[in-house]
C-alpha cells in the first residue's frame, strides 16, 4: 500500500478530536503521538449501540498536511474482525480518494470514492454518519 506523502497535521487532529468527544456514538478518544505530535486519534465507539456479538469497535483517524486522510473503522465480533476504511492517498488500484470496501478492508479491493467536501468536519461527519448506519443494518440483519 502505498501512504501519504505529507506529514500528519497535529492542528486539524486537535479539532476534530474537540470535536468528536461528545458526540453520541463515542465512547472515549485517545491520542497517539510521535514525539510531541499528535498522529492518530482512536475513538472507541459506545457499545451499547451495537448488538452484543459486537464486542469493541473503534475508529482511527490520521489526517495530513495535504489533505490526504484516513479514516478505519474496526468492529471486533466474537468470532471475526470488520472493517473498512476511507482514504485520501496516492494508491495503485484506484484514485487518490477511495474506500477500502468491508469485510477486509483489502487494499486490492478499493473503489474510487468521490465526496463533495473534503473539509475534515464534512469527513468527519460523513464517516459518523456511515458508522450509524452500519448499526442500523446490523441490528436490521440480527446479527
Amino acid at each position: 500500500m502505498s501512504g501519504p506523502s505529507a506529514p500528519i497535521d497535529d492542528a486539524v487532529l486537535e479539532t476534530i478530536r474537540d470535536r468528536v468527544q461528545t458526540h453520541s456514538l463515542v465512547d472515549t478518544v485517545t491520542t497517539e503521538r510521535t514525539g510531541a505530535t499528535l498522529s492518530m486519534l482512536q475513538l472507541a465507539c459506545d457499545l451499547d449501540r451495537y448488538p452484543a456479538h459486537v464486542t469493541a469497535v473503534r475508529l482511527e483517524i490520521r489526517w495530513y498536511t495535504n489533505d490526504d486522510y484516513n479514516f478505519h473503522y474496526v468492529e471486533t465480533h466474537r468470532d471475526k474482525i470488520w472493517q473498512c476504511r476511507w482514504d485520501r492517498h496516492p494508491n495503485p488500484h484506484t484514485q487518490r480518494t477511495h474506500f477500502h470496501p468491508p469485510p477486509d478492508a483489502n487494499s486490492a479491493d478499493a473503489v474510487p470514492d468521490d465526496p463533495t467536501d473534503r473539509h475534515p468536519s464534512a469527513m468527519t461527519t460523513r464517516t459518523l454518519a456511515n458508522i450509524r448506519d452500519r448499526i442500523d443494518v446490523l441490528w436490521e440483519a440480527g446479527q
